[in-house]
């Protein structure tokens, strides 16, 4: 049955997408790849909202930076514009957050999310964005991200910025004091060199450590598989599934 899906004005113009809303609270989850509309109309990247959807879950997204209606007039687009604002100094994190706040705040205010049940998840450059999100709102109780950027310096796109001091707390293993009330999994390829296995990895045990001195009790993962490239598996959407009903009951 086709899933249709919804544009959302938040109080400030910015807009969202989601999956026509189930009629109650329900769990939530923001699901972060590219622009909003397209995150929940393409797969692979939209397979883990379509699953927890079926399950009663509403289903949200928004643009990326760089990406949709966040996309700039004379600006380099997708991961070339995040390159571009970090070169002219700007953090292209902090109005993301700000965003992602304002869509939690409006679907509990509508009666949509349950404030209690609100998780991220996203691939790649959206799985970086997934966690920087929960980093931002205490509300996202679990992220899962598939094949994730977790340090911009990895991406070719970044080449020379390396000194950047935009750049460098942006990296994700930076972030793991303001995820200590958010469980994590993450997947990922052993060569991954789009994104960088090693870079995952560091991020991931940095993010374990810090849970094991705070009182949350999750499940952290990480799984490094044996698949070559830059992947997101449609099976390991349907792990991703599970896990998060299972971290936010």
């Amino acid at each position: 049955m086709p899933i249709t899906i919804e544009t959302v004005t938040m109080p400030s113009g910015a807009t969202g997408a989601l999956y026509t809303p189930h009629a109650e609270a329900s769990p939530t989850l923001l699901l972060l790849a590219m622009a909003g509309a397209d995150t929940l109309a393409t797969e692979p990247y939209c397979r883990v909202g379509r699953l927890l959807y079926e399950r009663g879950w509403n289903v949200a997204s928004l643009d990326l930076p760089c990406h949709g209606a966040d996309a700039r007039s004379g600006e380099p687009r997708e991961l070339e514009g995040w390159a571009a604002r970090c070169a002219s100094g700007e953090d292209f994190v902090a109005p993301f957050r700000e965003r992602v706040n304002e869509l939690v705040a409006y679907l509990v205010s509508a009666g949509m999310a349950d404030p209690k049940r609100i998780a991220a998840a996203g691939t790649s450059r959206g799985g970086f964005m997934a966690f920087h999100a929960a980093a931002g709102n205490r509300a996202i109780r679990a992220a899962a991200a598939f094949a994730p950027v977790t340090d911009l310096i990895a991406l070719r796109e970044f080449t020379g910025q390396e000194r950047n001091p935009v750049v460098k707390p942006l990296a994700l293993v930076n972030a793991t004091r303001l995820l200590s009330h958010c469980a994590g999994w993450i997947i990922i390829g052993d060569s991954d060199t789009r994104v960088d296995t090693r870079s995952a990895v560091t991020f991931a045990q940095a993010l374990v450590d810090e849970h094991g001195a705070s009182a949350i009790k999750s499940a952290d993962m990480v799984r490094v598989v044996p698949i070559p490239g830059h992947n997101s598996i449609p099976e390991w959407h349907d792990e991703a599934a599970q896990w998060l009903v299972d971290a936010i009951l």
